[in-house]
């Protein structure tokens, strides 16, 4: 599962990502940094009146029908489990298929990491493109935390896809990867209030091809590999 992402992209750039979506960017809103579980992550969506906005969520989907349990006492632990949902079946699992239908949404990123098979971490990236979107769903939650404290949480989850080539063959563990989105007509496709099925958008849900995208092994681990 993908663990890991970053924006190192500059403001101007992701500004101009967005312009299409006629939406402004709080520069606030954008450190440069690596994303993990549970950290606030920029997201692009559409609110109910079908306007663009782009805002903070936490990293890990928490349902608004999350209750405490024997197997997820806190709200923390189900978030740290909920990152990743396979594109081919949010539509009918949950906690996902409550927020298909309306509460599309993408995550902003400039690469994302996967385990090496190597050990640590392997960067991969979209050559041209110093941002990309990646597909994902979104969900408010009002209630207790699972320790007796009211909470609030804007969250949200990224869709997988299988790997392609180039990311079978330089990781391990799962054979997935993040479905990644750089055209302005696919996003607004995606995230569109009035598309509720999902074989209307499945066909966005393919691999990147590997011939369009790069990789980068953990520093350490390709010095011991050179020499």
């Amino acid at each position: 599962m993908c663990h890991r992402y970053n924006i190192k992209a500059s403001v101007d750039d992701v500004v101009k990502f967005l312009s299409p979506f006629q939406v402004s960017l709080p520069p606030d809103l954008l450190p440069s940094k690596d994303y993990y579980p549970l950290y606030d992550v920029l997201v692009l969506r559409m609110t109910d009146d079908e306007q663009w906005t782009v805002e903070p969520r936490s990293w890990g989907f928490l349902p608004k029908a999350w209750k405490p349990s024997d197997r997820t006492r806190t709200s923390k632990a189900f978030q740290r489990g909920k990152i990743n949902a396979r594109s081919e079946t949010v539509h009918s699992t949950w906690p996902w298929r409550f927020a298909f239908p309306s509460q599309r949404c993408v995550m902003l990123a400039s690469s994302f990491y996967e385990p090496s098979i190597h050990g640590g971490d392997t960067r991969y990236e979209v050559p041209g493109h110093s941002v990309f979107a990646i597909a994902g769903l979104w969900d408010e939650y009002e209630g207790d935390d699972g320790k007796g404290n009211e909470q609030s949480v804007s969250s949200c989850v990224m869709l997988t896809t299988d790997a392609n080539p180039l990311v079978a063959s330089t990781r391990k563990g799962r054979m997935r990867q993040p479905v990644l989105l750089t055209d302005p007509e696919a996003i607004q496709r995606y995230c569109s209030l009035e598309v509720r099925e999902h074989d209307h958008v499945s066909d966005l849900f393919t691999p990147w091809p590997d011939a369009q995208m790069t990789c980068e092994e953990p520093a350490a681990q390709k010095g011991l590999f050179e020499q």
